[in-house]
């Protein structure tokens, strides 16, 4: 039986891994933030959270290699007999382009650096030092992040979900512990993204290691593999997946910011910190989903190989599989939003304080319904994505944004504040039905071999 052929409470069960893996990292930076402003001071703190942003803005440079890898891999053992030649040529081909991209940019922001200086104002030229060097120790985190993207693409793969959060969970913590720790002894933003650093690398050797052990290669085995394993046809079959992939990944930040800025543009600038707030805070709502996407991805992608494989009963089990998933996810959600409807006046209240609790109650339970939605959305959009359907998803948000943008500037126009989070909320309502649609339309179709 395939690694990633589990019974539905084996998904649910991974699907709790990856929660764990989402939410412990995050309750730990959340924790983190009054020590290190305690050890490290405002000023500090401020840059390594750019640092932090920094770093993870350039986990866009692996084009959706990762997920594609994912698919691949997942549609390649969707028989059942372990790893397979072309497996080797998949993550081959993915990890030698990531680790050169990685590589490349590092070097590039470096030279930048070096030339032009630190492009943050410092109170001192002590700190503007400190600053450009703790940057430098931090550029050769980027080629292990995008590194390790590939890895961890294999192991979603072949579905090795708890192996996989029971690294994530400690290297997470880890990444704010470490500053943390070096912060107590040395106040230096150095010593604190040599510790990010140092995790990083360890990170990856785990990820090796994991890696080597699903393929059968020995870990150092595994290097001389991967650099002949390298596939031009793999590569452009990869390149464009993860290519529309990379589409969606740049479209979506647009559409979630789009609304601050005509807020700014047409009201005031406390008028974005109301909405801001609260809408951050609630587009957390989502990741509970996501944990459960993210074992679904693999799952579908093995269903859809068999279907195409002619497999008469792998399509049913496919669409049973999303049909369940979006039952219980709505389930869920609904449960956990009528929660928070009920508990937002006074938690905002003590958390913002009254007056602005009282500017952003109404606007919060639009934005906990809208996130509701778009949290469930999330079933049909991995569906999609599990059966190749890339392109489709990506055309379909690029189509949202221009309309999105008119409709959030007429309802802040006509409503203010409140406005934002109506069309927010239209959005994710249109947004879920043409999802539904597109796989319902996918399903009532011949199966397909796999675009990827």
């Amino acid at each position: 039986m395939s690694v990633v052929a589990r019974s539905h409470r084996s998904l649910i069960r991974s699907a709790v891994w990856s929660l764990l893996g989402t939410v412990v990292p995050m309750l730990a930076a959340l924790l983190a933030v009054p020590w290190l402003m305690r050890y490290l001071g405002q000023e500090r703190l401020g840059v390594l959270s750019l640092v932090w942003v920094v770093v993870g803005y350039f986990s866009f440079l692996d084009m959706g290699l990762g997920r594609a890898v994912t698919v691949a891999v997942a549609a390649l053992r969707a028989e059942g007999d372990g790893a397979r030649p072309d497996e080797m040529h998949v993550l081959g081909s993915a990890s030698v382009l990531l680790l050169g991209l990685g590589v490349a940019a590092a070097a590039m922001l470096g030279l930048g650096l070096i030339t032009w200086g630190v492009p943050f104002q410092m109170s001192s030229s002590e700190l503007r030092l400190e600053v450009a060097e703790a940057l430098l120790w931090t550029l050769p985190s980027l080629p292990l992040l995008l590194l390790s993207s590939s890895l961890r693409g294999h192991l979603e793969g072949v579905g090795a979900f708890r192996q996989l959060n029971l690294l994530r969970i400690p290297t997470g913590v880890l990444l704010v512990a470490g500053p943390c720790m070096t912060a107590v002894y040395v106040p230096s933003l150095v010593w604190a993204c040599l510790s990010i650093l140092l995790v990083r690398a360890l990170h990856v050797l785990v990820l090796w290691k994991l890696v080597a052990d699903q393929t059968g290669h020995g870990f150092l085995g595994m290097t001389a593999v991967l650099l002949r394993a390298g596939s031009g046809v793999w590569l452009r079959r990869l390149l464009t997946f993860g290519g529309w992939v990379t589409v969606s990944n740049v479209i979506g930040p647009v559409i979630v910011y789009v609304d601050r800025f005509v807020i700014g543009a047409t009201l005031t600038a406390s008028a974005v910190t109301a909405y801001a707030v609260p809408f951050d805070l609630v587009s957390r709502l989502p990741v509970l989903v996501a944990a459960l996407c993210s074992v679904l991805l693999p799952e579908l992608t093995r269903l859809s190989s068999l279907a195409a494989a002619a497999d008469p009963g792998a399509a049913s089990r496919a669409h049973r599989l999303v049909t369940k998933s979006s039952w219980l996810s709505a389930v869920v959600v609904t449960i956990l939003v009528l929660i928070g409807c009920w508990m937002t006046p006074w938690a905002l209240a003590v958390w913002l304080g009254a007056n602005l609790a009282q500017q952003s109650s109404h606007l919060t339970q639009i934005l906990l319904v809208a996130f509701g939605v778009n949290a469930v959305a999330q079933i049909p959009f991995t569906a999609l994505q599990a059966v190749g359907k890339v392109r489709s998803v990506a055309l379909l948000h690029c189509a949202e944004l221009l309309p999105y943008a008119v409709l959030v500037f007429f309802a802040i126009s006509w409503l203010g504040i409140e406005g934002a989070a109506w069309a927010w909320l239209a959005r994710s309502i249109v947004d879920y039905c043409v999802l539904v649609w597109m796989w319902h339309l996918h399903t009532d179709r011949t199966p397909s071999v796999m675009t990827i």
